[in-house]
């Protein structure tokens, strides 16, 4: 989580969050790795059978590699800046196989003689289930800015800044920033120097007389061209019923002559 850019305490804020730090399960290779580093091979730690005839279901995470888990977010973050005091206290055991997650809180900045520069961060720690296993505060010494880092490490005096004039040089700097643009439909200011533009010409007016004239006569003809008048619809006859075919007449049976 090493960050490459400087911090100064000109950019450092009250409220400003560390990002949180997510270490991996705490597994017993690792504790035994740290005894030997630290030379701390308490039996509650390595010695699992001491661990449960004291009452304990397993081992116990050693206290202070949780407190390195702190240290290592906060010298992280501070990046180069230096640390004047480090405390921690123990809230509840961290068991093999938990996830500590370390979080940290800017509290308090501070301008102190001499031209130094302090700020006071709470850190913490939690684990997977979201319960506070340690806690504690860092109080850290930094440069105010990149000219008083150049002048110290240079061997000249630090770069006084006091807090009356750090507020005015932010609220100068507020001031002159860019206006905002203006809103969609907004004039635009008139430019003294370009040309006058001509108002547009009127229209002549007609005299009232010559108007009540022209306008009767062409308006009906107007009206006329433009509106043809609608011819009446027809009215549909009523369809005729077909008349009855009268059958034709059958012919006369011939009668046959007597014979005499």
């Amino acid at each position: 989580m090493l960050l490459a850019r400087q911090l100064y305490f000109e950019a450092v804020k009250v409220g400003d969050e560390l990002p949180p730090l997510v270490k991996p399960p705490v597994d017993r290779s690792q504790i035994a790795r740290f005894a030997g580093a630290t030379g701390d091979y308490g039996p509650l730690h390595v010695d699992e059978p001491f661990a449960r005839n004291a009452g304990f279901p397993s081992v116990l995470v050693p206290g202070m590699l949780t407190t390195g888990f702190l240290a290592e977010l906060a010298s992280d973050w501070l990046r180069g800046a230096r640390i004047r005091r480090f405390s921690t206290r123990f809230v509840k055991i961290v068991w093999p196989g938990d996830v500590v997650t370390v979080r940290g809180r800017v509290v308090d900045r501070r301008f102190e003689p001499g031209g130094k520069y302090a700020a006071d961060i709470e850190v913490w720690g939690e684990n997977q289930r979201g319960e506070l296993v340690v806690r504690g505060a860092v109080t850290a010494q930094l440069f105010y800015s990149a000219e008083d880092e150049t002048r110290q490490r240079s061997g000249q005096p630090p770069l006084h800044v006091t807090q009356a004039e750090e507020e005015e040089r932010r609220a100068r700097l507020s001031r002159s920033t860019a206006p905002a643009r203006p809103a969609v439909g907004t004039p635009r200011p008139a430019n003294p120097k370009a040309a006058p533009v001509p108002a547009p010409k009127a229209a002549p007016k007609v005299a009232p007389k010559v108007a009540a004239k022209v306008a009767p006569k062409v308006a009906p003809k107007v009206a006329a061209k433009k509106a043809p008048a609608k011819k009446p619809l027809a009215k549909k006859a009523p369809p005729k019923k077909p008349t009855p075919k009268k059958p034709a007449p059958r012919p006369a049976k011939k009668q046959a002559g007597k014979r005499r």
